[in-house]
């Protein structure tokens, strides 16, 4: 056996029982990546000096910075309760379509989304205000769990998505040029959502009856707590797209404003920030740790050319870009149900994204097709991080109410993952538009 192999296959007898034991995905890349990398270059002082050098890049890194700074944005932006007024907001105004509580439902996840980046957050949140009034209506509960927990999913694609910068720290992009690039898929998604609900609400009026209507004066009312919040959004947002600032610069400038926001509005204490910034620090090292193991076990796939093997051998099945996707499409729904959505990317990227290149897909576009992907396992069994979170958070349900009623909006993704291959201008007219 070659060194390229037996340090491949000594790198797998670690990386794979660690990851199905519940390690830290970081740290059993980083211990596969160290010692795959000191058995294949003989040098076991080279290996061991992997997670030091990686561990001061990323801890010197101004691009990196972005990563806590959403992530306290995100959770200062929870500790002053947003949410509740922008379910507020949506059910007065749209409460009355049919299934309209639902469609309230995922527009607060997507609005959300465009502020914590975190799919586990939204999903818990929206399970304490939401679920209650979907209930009060006698909404279908499989209906109501499902556009909570596919609700929830929105914020792994819509900006400031982790799950995005993850990616284009993995795949060495751009991370502006990613976080917009998931705007409009994002947002397609949850149309499709919506669409979904009011169609299936149209036909059949017992899943989700129409809430009672609301006059024009407390709708009106309603706006006022939540037009601070969209501003903000859209500064994020279009600050990066017209170049007015950087992607780290805009995580600060989010950050700052939120932190006004809550304390104008009174709405966040002393004890709030300090839970909001102790959560942000323990998810940001828990996120930072993957970043350092990724990268070292990125350089040893790098170091040992599995990756140009590996593209030889897809290039030689002459496979047609569609069979290629579809191909891709069914590996990753596989990984999905047993893997969570960072160990897949983290995993995967440094091998999946030489063949996408070679087939002559942008990278972007290739980022956004598997982020929407991971929206799917989200909420996949038996791993899907948001079925456990909502059912702790909703006791009295079960899991399988949970997944079934999730089911019908993966076939929203699947639409938006083939629209994605058909017209990739979709993912990509954001981002090119900003680098002109």
């Amino acid at each position: 056996m070659d060194a390229m192999s037996y340090s491949l296959l000594l790198a797998a007898l670690i990386l794979l029982p660690l990851m199905f034991a519940g390690v830290n995905v970081g740290v059993a890349l980083g211990l596969a990546g160290v010692v795959g990398s000191a058995v294949f270059t003989g040098n076991w002082r080279a290996g061991l000096g992997l997670p030091l050098i990686q561990s001061l890049d990323v801890a010197s890194s101004y691009t990196l910075m972005v990563i806590p700074l959403f992530i306290a944005m995100g959770t200062i932006a929870g500790a002053t309760g947003i949410t509740t007024d922008l379910f507020a907001a949506f059910y007065r105004w749209i409460g009355r379509v049919p299934g309209g509580i639902a469609v309230a439902t995922v527009g607060t996840c997507a609005g959300m989304a465009s502020i914590t980046g975190s799919s586990l957050a939204v999903s818990a949140a929206m399970a304490k205000i939401a679920l209650p009034e979907l209930r009060r209506y006698r909404y279908d509960d499989r209906l109501s769990l499902g556009a909570i927990s596919m609700g929830g999913t929105l914020a792994i694609m819509i900006p400031p998505s982790i799950t995005l910068v993850l990616y284009a720290i993995f795949a060495d992009q751009s991370v502006g040029q990613m976080l917009v690039a998931g705007v409009l898929p994002g947002v397609l998604t949850a149309l499709l959502y919506v669409a979904l609900i009011v169609v299936r609400c149209g036909l059949r009026p017992n899943l989700g009856p129409k809430a009672r209507a609301f006059t024009w004066a407390e709708r009106w009312h309603s706006l006022p707590g939540v037009l601070p919040f969209f501003a903000i959004v859209a500064a994020i947002i279009l600050g990066m797209l017209f170049g007015i600032w950087t992607p780290t610069e805009s995580a600060g400038a989010g950050l700052l404003l939120v932190l006004a926001m809550g304390a104008l509005r009174r709405r966040l204490t002393l004890r709030g920030l300090i839970d909001a910034l102790t959560d942000a620090v323990i998810v940001s090292a828990a996120v930072m740790m993957v970043v350092i193991g990724s990268l070292i076990f990125s350089n040893f796939i790098a170091l040992i050319g599995v990756s140009d093997i590996l593209t030889e051998v897809i290039a030689s099945l002459k496979l047609t870009p569609l069979a290629l996707f579809t191909l891709f499409f069914l590996v990753y729904l596989i990984l999905g149900m047993f893997l969570e959505a960072t160990s897949i990317l983290a995993l995967t990227v440094p091998l999946a994204l030489p063949i996408a290149v070679q087939t002559g897909w942008h990278p972007v576009w290739f980022g956004v097709v598997l982020v929407s992907l991971m929206e799917v396992a989200a909420v996949t069994p038996p791993v899907g991080l948001n079925l456990f979170v909502l059912k702790a958070t909703v006791p009295d349900t079960t899991l399988t109410a949970i997944y079934t009623g999730a089911a019908p909006f993966w076939c929203m993704n699947f639409a938006v993952i083939y629209l994605l291959f058909l017209w990739p201008e979709i993912a990509l007219y954001l981002p090119l538009a900003m680098v002109k």
